[in-house]
C-alpha cells in the first residue's frame, strides 16, 4: 500500500499480485479478504490506465462481496459504485473524440 501511495506503481503491482495469490491459496475463494486484494489490484491497474485489466478484477470482487456480505452491505455497495465508475471511464475512452468545429445549435 505504501508503494502505491508513493507512486511506485510499477514496484507495487507484483507485490499486490503475490499477496492476492497468497490469499487465494490460503483462504476460500469467496473470502472477503480476497475481494479486498482484488479491489486494491484493480485500483492500481485503473491508476495506470489499464482499465480493461481492472474490470474483471472489480467484477470478481463484487461477486465475492455479494456472496459473502450481501448486496445491501455498505462495502458491497461501494464496490458496485466503483465498478460503475470504472465502466463509465471505459466507455468514455472508447468514444471517438469530438471534433472541435462540431454542430453547435
Amino acid at each position: 500500500r505504501l508503494l502505491q501511495d508513493t507512486n511506485g506503481l510499477t514496484e507495487a503491482e507484483p507485490l499486490m499480485r503475490r499477496a492476492l495469490q497468497i490469499d487465494e491459496d490460503s483462504l476460500v475463494p469467496q473470502h472477503p479478504d480476497v475481494a479486498i486484494r482484488l479491489i486494491n489490484l484493480a485500483r492500481l491497474l485503473q491508476d495506470t490506465n489499464r482499465l480493461s485489466e481492472a474490470e474483471p478484477l472489480m467484477r470478481r470482487a463484487l461477486e465475492i462481496l455479494e456472496a459473502s456480505l450481501g448486496t445491501e452491505h455498505p462495502k458491497t455497495q461501494l464496490v458496485q459504485e466503483n465498478l460503475e465508475l470504472l465502466l463509465q471511464e471505459i466507455a468514455a475512452q472508447s468514444e471517438p473524440p469530438s471534433s472541435p468545429g462540431g454542430s453547435g445549435g
